[in-house]
């Protein structure tokens, strides 16, 4: 077999053959190292949703008008969807809304001024709390490790039902997570707001 080789490509054969091995791994490397990242990108992600919480500045001295179990905060992203058929609110009703979460949050939002979202329609609270972790996050740190929390629940309008999504920031890492709302009437257990503090 070597003086097949040798009569074919000569007495360096198996030098070049090493070579293109050699050359064959390394580009097989980088191909995994340029276009292997995608396996880690999380399908259910949507890009235009995502926030990066840790660059919404978060609340200094008070006053406070906004409180989660009695922790001051600030209001720094507002995501609404659809829980069936209807319609998300439109924009210019906003702090109309927030108002019937609970009485003098549209003030707060108008103090606050947070990113507000409108996503398609979801099937379940579980569900949307889930993937609204997934989107408002402090990349690289577990939501509990941060000074941020995310209280998720159902909102009763006249024409149906919708989940809302609040993140809000805090001073200092509040250990609070991602709280789920069982029940509409739960929001004024969790959230409190006095719309007098400016």
């Amino acid at each position: 077999m070597p003086d097949v080789l040798d009569s074919l490509l000569g007495p360096n054969a198996l030098g070049l053959i090493g070579a293109a091995v050699g050359g064959l791994v390394v580009l097989m490397f980088l191909f995994r190292v340029v276009f292997g990242r995608k396996k880690n990108v999380d399908p259910l992600i949507e890009t235009k949703h995502l926030v990066d919480l840790s660059e919404i500045p978060l609340p200094e001295d008070g006053p406070y008008g906004l409180r989660v179990q009695n922790l001051p905060g600030k209001l720094g992203v507002v995501v609404f969807a659809p829980l069936g058929k209807i319609k998300p609110p439109a924009a210019d009703e906003t702090f109309a809304v927030l108002n019937t979460v609970v009485p003098g949050l549209g003030k707060m939002a108008r103090r606050d001024n947070p990113i507000v979202q409108t996503w398609s329609n979801q099937v379940s609270v579980t569900g949307f709390a889930n993937t609204l972790a997934r989107h408002l996050m402090v990349p690289g740190r577990d939501l509990t490790d941060t000074p941020w929390c995310l209280l998720v629940g159902k909102l009763k309008r006249p024409e149906g039902l919708m989940v809302v999504g609040l993140a809000i920031g805090m001073e200092a890492p509040n250990n609070l997570g991602v709280i789920r709302l069982n029940d509409e009437t739960q929001w004024l257990q969790f959230l409190q707001v006095n719309a007098r503090a400016d």
